[in-house]
């Protein structure tokens, strides 16, 4: 599947109604950065407003997926092209499960279907001013999960307000300076945690993440109470891939954990796409 095809049924997923705290007739100075980016989505994609694209959309709009072009007009011709689709149904379950704020970043977790396809997708967006600057993804194909109880996106989606963003955050990368040092791991994780990509499953968080050669090299943390993202990249057989992982924090320990991972495409320069 081609990634122009993934990117177009993913904005064609989102749909109307995402947050009833995001309604057209809201106040643009006075919402929050993360209801800004959940109107973006009702508003934008899933109204496919290309006349309201200036009130969200900074001119010169850094995009580091290097499928779409740059700026304004590469969100323009998106949704362009998503007026030639069918409008997503208006009962269809919205895609987007968690979303999270820390300062003028705010990181979505969707799970797209459309067309027999399902895709989990992590987007992250920068913020200034209440403007949309800047855009990072990373997109994964899933497998058919009919029938499991824990798959690749469900689990807690509701944030603990009395979780303290800062603790949750050090703890993650607590654990990755224990990763990158080989030194316990393993003791950051919850003998009850619940791990959402199956092959993780397998070996155990500690243990995938410590694979010889790996070479993991860190970008960003975005934390609100007890729930962090970890932006990154590492090798696999030579391969270089995006990494981007949602981790929940409980009793000082990591007790959920999902993951979307996506290739680097062919002739495309890692470094670009953080």
């Amino acid at each position: 599947m081609k990634i122009t095809q993934i990117l177009a049924w993913t904005f064609g997923c989102i749909l109307a109604c995402i947050s009833p705290s995001a309604k057209a007739n809201i106040y643009m100075d006075t919402i929050s950065n993360k209801q800004k980016v959940l109107s973006f989505y009702k508003q934008i994609v899933g109204q496919r407003k290309t006349e309201l694209i200036p009130e969200f959309i900074v001119e010169d709009y850094k995009q580091h997926n290097p499928i779409v072009k740059q700026g304004r007009a590469g969100i323009t011709e998106m949704i362009n092209y998503l007026k030639t689709l069918p409008p997503p149904p208006e009962n269809a379950k919205s895609p987007i499960v968690r979303a999270i704020q820390e300062g003028d970043f705010v990181v979505t977790h969707l799970d797209i279907q459309f067309m027999g396809k399902r895709m989990a997708v992590i987007d992250l967006f920068k913020l200034k001013d209440g403007m949309l600057t800047e855009h990072w993804d990373a997109i994964q194909a899933l497998p058919d999960e009919s029938g499991k109880e824990i798959t690749a996106t469900n689990g807690t989606a509701k944030i603990d307000e009395v979780a303290l963003s800062e603790h949750s955050k050090q703890v993650v990368m607590n654990f990755y300076d224990a990763i990158i040092e080989k030194s316990g791991a393993a003791n950051f994780i919850a003998s009850d945690y619940v791990e959402h990509n199956s092959e993780i499953l397998a070996s155990g968080l500690a243990s995938f993440l410590s694979t010889p050669d790996r070479n993991i090299k860190l970008h960003r943390f975005v934390a609100e109470s007890d729930f962090v993202m970890v932006q990154s990249q590492f090798n696999r057989l030579g391969i270089v891939f995006l990494f981007y992982e949602i981790y929940r924090i409980a009793n000082n320990q990591i007790a959920e954990h999902w993951s979307v991972e996506q290739i680097v495409p062919d002739g495309v320069k890692a470094e670009d796409m953080f």
